[in-house]
Order: structure tokens, then C-alpha cells, then sequence
């Protein structure tokens, strides 16, 4: 009874964090560091790449961050953290290795599928929310195996909660 209790609880966050991030959502993530450039050719360049791009299936941009699910909840969770300790992670690509601890695959309202890498601890771990374009690639991962997911973490970065990737992709699956 615990154990269904926990989890209860566990959905109710991720769900109720997946509702406050849409209504937080106005501007589009489009500020990642490739996509960025002071030259006014190679923004005209860029644009075309992009959009070319998005209709094609494209191998994700190179990660600014390499990390475990565990390293990175406990940077998180750090006794005394502040949001400018965490700054460094947002709008940055992460890429995060872990165990799969929750998996689900279908759309809850608003809620986009989403994949929970393992960290130890009650509500710990890496939430890695996928796009109806990558859904797919989630077949490529297993409860209780070891999985590699990239995503991009927006600037809403809230200390001693874990943390939360958008637009993600699976690098690595069973």
C-alpha cells in the first residue's frame, strides 16, 4: 500500500510539473548555442539548414553536458543549492545515462511521454519528456535497463527538484 501511495504521489508531481511547464511555455527553445550566430550569412544559412532539417530525421545536436542520472539529481538536490548554482544547465543540451525507472509512452493531456532515469531517493531522478515526432524512439528502451537520453533543459530551473529534459531523443537503448 506504500508503495502505490508513493507512486500516486510521484505521478501527481510529474503531472502537475508537466501542466505548470506548458502554461510557462510562450517562446520556443530555439536558443540553443548552435542555433546562435553573429554572422548575418550564416544565420540565413543556418535557417535554411533548419528548416530543411526539421522535415528530415536528424541526429541531435552535440550534447554541452555529459552525465549520469544519479550526478545530476544530486547536483539538484546539493544541501544549500540555489537556482545561480544551476544556472549552467539552462537552455543547454544534456545528454544523461541511467536506469529506466518509469516509463510512459502515452500522452496524459498535456503531458507528453516521458521516461524517468533512476536516482536514488523518493521522487529523484531524471525526467526526459519526448515530442510527438519522437515517441517512436521509445520503443528502444526497457524498464530496468540501462538507457542514454538527450535533452534540452529550459531556463526553469527550480533547486531540490529534480530535474526535467524537453524535446528529447533516445542516443541509447535495449
Amino acid at each position: 500500500m506504500k508503495n502505490l501511495t508513493t507512486l500516486v504521489i510521484t505521478l501527481g508531481l510529474v503531472f502537475g510539473a508537466g501542466l505548470a511547464c506548458d502554461k510557462f511555455k510562450g517562446t520556443t527553445n530555439d536558443a540553443t548555442p548552435s542555433n546562435t550566430s553573429t554572422n548575418s550569412n550564416a544565420n540565413k544559412s543556418n535557417s535554411a539548414t533548419t528548416n530543411t532539417a526539421k522535415s528530415e530525421s536528424k541526429a541531435p545536436e552535440k550534447a554541452d553536458f555529459t552525465v549520469t542520472a544519479e550526478e545530476f539529481d544530486s547536483e539538484f538536490y546539493k544541501k544549500g543549492v540555489k537556482s545561480s548554482d544551476l544556472e549552467k544547465y539552462a537552455k543547454k543540451n544534456i545528454a544523461v545515462s541511467g536506469r529506466v525507472s518509469m516509463l510512459v509512452t502515452e500522452k496524459k493531456g498535456t503531458t507528453q511521454p516521458w521516461v524517468t532515469l533512476y536516482a536514488p531517493g523518493v521522487l529523484h531522478g531524471v525526467s526526459c519528456y519526448f515530442d510527438d515526432d519522437n515517441v517512436d524512439q521509445m520503443k528502444k528502451l526497457t524498464m530496468d535497463k540501462n538507457a542514454k537520453v538527450q535533452g534540452f533543459m529550459d531556463d526553469l530551473i527550480v533547486p531540490e527538484v529534480s530535474p526535467m529534459l524537453q524535446h528529447c531523443v533516445v542516443l541509447e537503448g535495449n
